[in-house]
């Protein structure tokens, strides 16, 4: 609250559930510290059973959702969810690879409105007829899970082989900046002339609020979202929100979260230049995107906490 002393975040850390467990009658975890360790979760396990608190998990990343080791991520996993008193996740494909790795029943509840309400009624510019088809990509701090200059190289080859769609990159500027330590203005250069090539821009941006993201996505005819490390994403959500088209990696839970097109990428995160073509030719030629209706929003984010809050009556009164 304004004014208050700033507290820790709160964490699955056995220092922070032993100072916290007494105020709480429920241990949820939706994320894990992708650089913790097995033992590490072990530890807050035995503190969470000793306090007699159930134990949720939300499975929203299956694998380590910065790629910097999958293995320990993975080692984390196999402590948690068999511990777990219930498991939740956000899509059928991800509950089946639950099922598949650990032999564990996972519940499956949508993931939640991502845009508030007002600007989910806001009415979508009308695009001209003969302007062409805004493709956007946002790739941040190019943490890509393969390089970065192969991923634009696919993306304006598929983008060339569409002439209706016009692509825009959107990169931090911190990769600009000489005092960054993301700092890569070689790469950037050579994204740049990708781009040039293609038809298409890339422009650089200083991080964006979620306001000023919403706007950006709601002026793009389709978004498309990067190979990236993890298994689902707040994108579909956005996108559907916002009416804008979805371009996913097949390979990623996120697929299945929201009606929205995919493409394919090989085994080390490349793009597949003919399976990105095809997408970008379906969004700029196909019917009109699918946008969610505001009270559908409000009343499935209704349900979802009404059937969380029995859940966790319910745990509460098995371990009674």
């Amino acid at each position: 609250m304004p004014g208050s002393a700033p507290k820790p975040p709160a964490a699955f850390d056995p220092g922070w559930l032993d100072s916290n467990l007494g105020d709480m009658q429920i241990v949820h975890v939706h994320a894990l510290n992708p650089r913790g360790n097995a033992d590490h979760t072990q530890a807050a396990v035995r503190a969470t059973r000793a306090a007699g608190k159930p134990l949720v998990v939300t499975a929203y990343h299956l694998s380590d959702p910065t790629g910097l080791d999958p293995a320990g991520y993975a080692a984390q996993l196999d402590v948690l969810i068999p511990a777990a008193d219930q498991v939740i996740t956000l899509t059928e494909g991800a509950a089946q690879e639950i099922a598949k790795r650990w032999k564990v029943a996972a519940d499956v509840q949508p993931h939640p409105h991502a845009v508030d309400f007002v600007r989910m009624r806001r009415e979508r510019p009308a695009r001209g007829q003969n302007s062409p088809y805004l493709v956007g990509v946002h790739l941040g701090s190019l943490r890509l899970p393969s390089d970065p200059v192969r991923v634009v190289s696919a993306l304006a080859e598929a983008a060339k082989q569409t002439p209706e769609v016009r692509l825009v990159l959107f990169a931090h500027d911190h990769l600009l900046d000489s005092d960054s330590t993301r700092y890569d203005p070689a790469t950037i250069r050579e994204i740049d002339r990708i781009m040039g090539e293609a038809g298409g821009s890339l422009r650089a941006h200083r991080p964006m609020t979620d306001s000023q993201l919403w706007d950006n996505i709601f002026g793009l005819d389709a978004a498309l979202v990067p190979p990236f490390f993890g298994s689902h994403s707040l994108w579909p959500e956005a996108c559907f929100d916002l009416g804008t088209q979805v371009i996913t990696p097949s390979s990623n839970h996120a697929a299945g979260q929201r009606p929205g097109l995919v493409y394919d990428c090989d085994g080390k995160g490349v793009p597949d230049v003919g399976s990105l073509a095809k997408a970008f030719a379906e969004a700029a030629q196909g019917p009109a995107v699918v946008r969610a209706d505001p009270t559908e929003r409000f009343n499935e984010r209704v349900k979802i906490a009404e059937w969380l809050r029995n859940n966790y009556e319910r745990l509460l009164t098995e371990k009674a």
